[in-house]
């Protein structure tokens, strides 16, 4: 019960501290410009933000970094673009040509040897719907001539209202919310059952152990990523370790459940008791989670590219889901096999298995394709939500199949009690069976 109450304060102090707004959204970018003819850097993209309808604020300046000659009050152009011409203008391959299909372009002035220069600030007014406006710097009047500089780029930007999240991310701050406290109830009753369960048959079946470490993992990610959005509170970018290791955890968690159905439908614990010749599973399940952790990683590089709007878009998330479906083929696979050597009764508990199963593995690429038939900007919470259901879903139903005395106990060696005179033995995770 202590342990219980004490998870449930933690949480409610994590979602406090999550639930405040920043001040603004900082991104900074570090970049060259300049150069001889033929390696000549006239034109950068900077990063975009998306501003909801109303009124949104953005401020940026500029300084050299290297080699911090430039006098004070060298120009360069800032060229801002809608989301309804950025397409056009990324496709002109003279990127000077781009500017005339700038909304707005306004001068940035450095500050003298390395310091810098001045804010320029804008406003940006919405009134039908939201926009994502991208950001850009050029030196197509040559002004920086045949030398080579490095820049460090600054861009504040705020909602109206004083929000800090883009528009496709304004859901974070609630869908947090609901996700951490749903996290800590759950895995709270997660462990009275797991009490329970171990009071009545005396042991914990592997699979009830699995299912633990992996819900226990998923809420130590959440965790994370409510720390990073706290941070996010204070200094408009959070913090990059938390939120890769917290995306890489919860993408280790779908990977982990995914593998558990697998094994299952090879016929652990419905055919035989232990691992056994089964044990050949875990290096194909361990090399699909490193693939998985590198893919995020990966992905986690390319935040802030013009082409994302969502974690997993492009190619990655391509990638990813053909991991999926593969793992998806395996399972199917591992089903039939072990329906031939089946009786009627475990035939009939697979069919409904097997349904609850696929709905899980399809989650990730039915998402993945349905969110491209959305805006941009509302890719993210179809993605991060359609799977956020999945794995809550997911979550009660493991939880609910290990732990009641429904079909899957009783056609499984979950019901071999070690209790004395019970019958059965103490189901254990042997691999010479």
């Amino acid at each position: 019960m202590w342990a219980g109450r004490s998870l449930f304060i933690v949480s409610l102090l994590l979602v406090a501290s999550c639930l405040q707004q920043a001040v603004a959204k900082v991104q900074t970018v570090t970049f060259k410009l300049g150069g001889a003819h033929r390696q000549r850097f006239e034109w950068k993209y900077l990063g975009k933000f998306g501003f909801g309808i109303g009124d949104g604020y953005y401020s940026t300046r500029l300084r050299e970094v290297y080699p911090q000659v430039l006098p004070s009050g060298t120009r360069l152009d800032l060229e801002a673009y809608l989301d309804e011409e950025w397409p056009l203008a990324d496709t002109i391959e003279d990127k000077c040509d781009r500017k005339q299909h700038a909304r707005r372009v306004r001068n940035l002035w450095l500050g003298e040897h390395g310091k810098w220069g001045p804010f320029a600030n804008g406003t940006i007014k919405h009134s039908i719907r939201p926009h994502v406006w991208y950001f850009a710097i050029s030196d197509c009047n040559r002004t920086l001539q045949n030398g080579t500089y490095t820049f460090e780029f600054e861009l504040v930007t705020r909602q109206q209202g004083g929000s800090h999240f883009s528009v496709e991310l304004r859901w974070a701050p609630i869908a947090n919310f609901v996700s951490l406290l749903g996290c800590t109830t759950f895995l709270w009753s997660f462990w009275r059952r797991s009490c329970r369960f171990f009071n009545s048959t005396g042991s914990l079946h592997p699979v009830i152990w699995t299912l633990g470490t992996i819900l226990v993992v998923q809420y130590a990610a959440q965790c994370l990523h409510t720390g990073h959005l706290t941070l996010y509170r204070w200094n408009g970018q959070g913090s990059r370790v938390m939120e890769v290791l917290s995306e890489v955890l919860f993408m280790l968690c779908q990977v982990a459940q995914t593998s558990l159905l697998v094994v299952i439908a090879l016929g652990y614990t419905l055919l035989q008791s232990k691992l056994g010749d089964l044990d050949f599973a875990v290096p194909i399940c361990t090399l699909v989670a490193l693939l998985h952790i590198a893919l995020v990683i990966s992905d986690k590089v390319q935040d802030g590219a013009a082409h994302r709007f969502a974690d997993h878009d492009g190619a990655t998330g391509w990638i990813i889901m053909v991991l999926r479906l593969a793992l998806y083929a395996w399972f199917l696979w591992a089903v039939r096999g072990t329906e031939a050597c089946s009786g009627f009764r475990l035939k009939a508990f697979l069919a409904k298995f097997r349904l609850a199963a696929s709905l899980y593995f399809l989650a990730y690429p039915v998402s993945f394709l349905v969110m491209h038939l959305f805006a941009p900007y509302l890719r993210e919470p179809v993605m991060e939500c359609s799977l956020m259901a999945a794995q809550i879903a997911s979550n009660i139903w493991l939880a609910s199949l290990f732990l009641d005395r429904g079909a899957y106990f009783e056609t499984s060696s979950l019901s071999a009690s070690p209790l004395p005179g019970a019958g059965g033995s103490p189901v254990r995770f042997f691999k010479n069976e």
